[in-house]
C-alpha cells in the first residue's frame, strides 16, 4: 500500500453509507466533494440496508477493506452492539454514526451531536435559554447531548418530547426533561427547536402528533428553529418558523459537519477550509 509521508493511504478505499431509506441520501456528493479536493482516489457509495441485514452489512464491509461507514435511520442505535470499541460521544449519547475499521476490529464513533452543535453556531453564537427537541431515535439523543453540554447557558432546559417519555429514562434534576407531544406547547417560550423526527422525510409521516402552528406559537423571540430533514419541505414546519419571524435551518448544515467530523476520523488528519466549502457547495 503506497502512502503519502503522513501515512494517509493513496490507495483507493470505499466507504459508504447504509441505511433504510438512503436513496435520498446527500452524503455522496459530499464526501465526493472532499475526496476530491484532497486529491484522493477513494469513493463513498450509499447502500440501502434493511434492520435485518445491518450485522451482515457492517461485517463485510470491514471484511471487504472499506475504510469505514456512516449509518443513518433507523441503525443509529442497533449498530452499537456491533463495535468492537466505542469513542466518548457514542457511549455516552447510545447511538452510533460512524464506524472507522482499523487492525480488523469496528470502532464506533458519533459526530452528530458535535455536527449539530457546530451548524447552530452558525444560526447564533447566543447560549440556549429554553429548547424543545421532537423525538427520540439516535439523532435525537446526539441532539440532546450537544445542546445539554455545548449550548445550554446556565439554568437553561432542554424539554425531550417523546410518544413514550418513561422510556428515556433521563437522571432527575438535570437540565433534560423528558415530556409527552401533549406537553410539546406547554412550558416557557423556547428560543431552540429542534425537528429530530421522521416528520417530512420522503415516505414519512406529513405531520406532527400535534400542530405545527402550536409548536411554532410556543417560540419565543428570535428562536432559532432546526429540521434536522433535508431537503426542506415546503410549507413544513421551517416555512411556518421564519414566517414567524425565527431563525431556521435544513439538516444540510448538520449534515455537512458531521461528514467533516466523520472524515477527519477516517483520514486521521483536519480538512481544511477549502475542503470543508467543497463539500458543502456539492450539499447545496
Amino acid at each position: 500500500m503506497t502512502t503519502e509521508s503522513g501515512g494517509e493511504s493513496r490507495l483507493a478505499r470505499c466507504f459508504g453509507v447504509l441505511g433504510d431509506p438512503v436513496a435520498h441520501s446527500r452524503s455522496p456528493a459530499m464526501h465526493a466533494a472532499a475526496f476530491a479536493a484532497l486529491g484522493l482516489p477513494h469513493r463513498y457509495l450509499a447502500f440501502h440496508v434493511a434492520p435485518a441485514r445491518l450485522a451482515a452489512a457492517i461485517r463485510g464491509a470491514a471484511a471487504l477493506g472499506f475504510g469505514g461507514v456512516n449509518l443513518t435511520v433507523p441503525h443509529k442505535q442497533a449498530a452499537l452492539a456491533l463495535c468492537d470499541e466505542l469513542g466518548p460521544e457514542a457511549r455516552r449519547i447510545g447511538a452510533v454514526n460512524t464506524l472507522v475499521f482499523a487492525d480488523g476490529a469496528i470502532v464506533g464513533h458519533n459526530t452528530d451531536g458535535r455536527g449539530f452543535a457546530a451548524a447552530v453556531r452558525q444560526l447564533s453564537p447566543e447560549p440556549v435559554r429554553e429548547a424543545m427537541v421532537l423525538g427520540s431515535g439516535g439523532a435525537s439523543r446526539a441532539v440532546v447531548d450537544a445542546i445539554a453540554g455545548e449550548l445550554l447557558g446556565p439554568g437553561g432546559h432542554v424539554r425531550w418530547v417523546s410518544r413514550d417519555p418513561a422510556a428515556l429514562a433521563l437522571a432527575p434534576g438535570g437540565p433534560v426533561v423528558a415530556a409527552g407531544w401533549d406537553e410539546a406547547g406547554r412550558g416557557a417560550p423556547v428560543d431552540l427547536l429542534v425537528n429530530c423526527t421522521t416528520v417530512g422525510m420522503a415516505h414519512g409521516p406529513g405531520e406532527f402528533p400535534v400542530a405545527a402552528a402550536v409548536l411554532v406559537g410556543g417560540l419565543a423571540s428570535g428562536a432559532r428553529v432546526v429540521d434536522i430533514v433535508y431537503p426542506r419541505p415546503a410549507g413544513g414546519l421551517l416555512d411556518r418558523a421564519e414566517a414567524a419571524g425565527a431563525a431556521v435551518q435544513d439538516g444540510l448544515e448538520m449534515l455537512l459537519w458531521q461528514g467533516v467530523y466523520a472524515e477527519e476520523l477516517w483520514l486521521g488528519r483536519p480538512l481544511g477550509p477549502d475542503v470543508v466549502a467543497a463539500m458543502r457547495a456539492a450539499l447545496r
